[in-house]
């Protein structure tokens, strides 16, 4: 295959290739598992799932088979050896940099255009959807405390993904909730100025950013 004919890959393509390198999967599959295990770190469209294992079959970095259950024809995919060199290779370059959305915090910064109240509802709306995805993630990990889940084998680098995503939630909703308890005592959201709460979080965030500070793991 010539390189003309190569599509241009995506950090999607990567993560559907990382998926071929656990077992064959489903187009139908393969979306579902994106859902379920990718969903935070990696979200996508439904449609952009469906098309892009297509891509790799191109790039000759997965290979298609079509297997028919009843009348209905499914296209099932695999890794080939190609595929798993370039996941090697990928794997061995620099991420790209985090993007974290939160529109909370964008209402935040434009608190001042409204009222307290507005922003309270804001923030407690944020650290409810937090408290509820904590809620929704315990049937999950129980399984693989009391299983493993479908796959044992991987529960090393599970473990590490919840326990992240389960620190990110809490601070969510230990942040949000504090902050809005903050707005609440606010008559509006202009002219509150810096109290000592309000300067306790910039001095903190302060300590943190120093590269003195014992707590902050640097190479």
């Amino acid at each position: 295959m010539t390189a003309s004919r190569t599509p241009r890959l995506t950090t999607t393509s990567y993560a559907l290739l990382g998926l071929l390198a656990i077992r064959p999967w489903t187009a139908y599959e393969l979306t579902q598992q994106m859902q379920r295990s990718l969903h935070y770190l990696w979200p996508r469209s439904e449609s952009l799932l469906y098309t892009e294992p297509k891509k790799l079959v191109d790039a000759g970095l997965a290979r298609v088979t079509v297997q028919h259950r009843g009348d209905r024809p499914r296209s099932l995919y695999r890794i080939t050896a190609s595929g798993r060199r370039a996941l090697e290779a990928w794997l061995d370059t620099e991420p790209a940099p985090p993007v974290l959305e939160l529109e909370a915090m964008l209402r935040v910064i434009y608190a001042d255009q409204g009222a307290p109240d507005q922003l309270a509802r804001s923030l407690r709306s944020a650290a409810a959807w937090a408290d509820s995805e904590l809620a929704r993630a315990r049937p999950q990990i129980e399984t693989y405390l009391d299983t493993g889940g479908p796959f044992p084998e991987r529960l090393h680098l599970i473990a590490l993904l919840v326990g992240f995503y389960g620190e990110l939630f809490d601070l969510i909703r230990r942040f949000f909730t504090e902050a809005a308890d903050l707005a609440d005592t606010w008559d509006a959201t202009t002219g509150v100025g810096l109290d000592a709460e309000l300067r306790g979080m910039l001095e903190r965030t302060l300590r943190l950013s120093d590269p003195e500070n014992p707590s902050v793991s640097r190479s």
